[in-house]
């Protein structure tokens, strides 16, 4: 069956996460006058959000809110700051995600894929209002901005199916662009057609759910887009 959508993860498929937190973290530091690593600590951070996001999903006590799970894992990774860090410090962290840089090519890739007669939309673990933030800085207009929030977290087969519904398209007719290891097999055991973009050469969590396209950027996915569409 043809191609009728496809999606994009946000944080790290579109957007350069680490790269954007460790600016906000070289800020914070800065201007307390203290040392520190801002690359290590963002990529603890963000090693600490997506641990919560897996916890929250598997103890079931929450509806998704990615604010709380930023929140958390960036308390729990400053926890050693001396005095600890104040709300408006916090505050701004969290002001970081939505000011993120988007990857070099994705600009040209989404302006490509807008192009083409699909539904273009997101599927992210960002609470609602967080993704518009961001996404309004960049200038592709999606058809959808799927979000997890009330749900629970990728990789949990709700997430997919809340896609599926809001696209109105089925399984065989999306494909995904994932960002994550945890996204790219959430996806493909669902039964979406899926693009990993392994920007750092990871290799497969499970590989009963190695993902079609296993890529290094997000120039492949027009390649993929454009054979998907010749082979029908």
């Amino acid at each position: 069956m043809a191609i009728r959508a496809i999606t994009f993860d946000v944080y790290s498929a579109l957007y350069d996460a680490v790269s954007g937190l460790q600016r906000a973290l070289a800020a914070l530091l800065q201007a307390r006058g203290t040392a520190g690593d801002p690359a290590a600590l963002a990529r603890t951070w963000r090693q600490r959000h997506m641990e919560y996001l897996l916890i929250a999903n598997s103890l079931e006590l929450e509806p998704a809110r990615n604010r709380t799970a930023l929140d958390a894992s960036a308390r729990q990774t400053l926890a050693a700051l001396r005095p600890p860090l104040s709300a408006d410090e916090l505050a701004r962290l969290l002001d970081a995600w939505e000011t993120l840089p988007l990857w070099p090519e994705a600009v040209g890739v989404l302006t490509e894929v807008r192009r083409r007669p699909v539904i273009l939309g997101t599927l992210s673990n960002g609470d609602a209002d967080m993704l518009e933030a961001l996404l309004r800085r960049q200038p592709v207009t999606f058809d959808r901005i799927i979000s997890t929030e009330g749900g629970k977290f990728k990789p949990h087969p709700s997430v997919y199916a809340r896609a599926l519904s809001a696209l109105g398209v089925a399984r065989d007719e999306l494909l995904h662009v994932a960002g994550s290891a945890t996204d790219a097999a959430g996806a493909t055991a669902f039964g979406i057609r899926t693009v990993w973009v392994n920007r750092a050469g990871q290799l497969v969590a499970d590989p009963r759910f190695a993902p079609a396209y296993d890529v290094k950027d997000l120039n492949a996915v027009l390649e993929i887009a454009s054979s998907l569409r010749s082979s029908q």
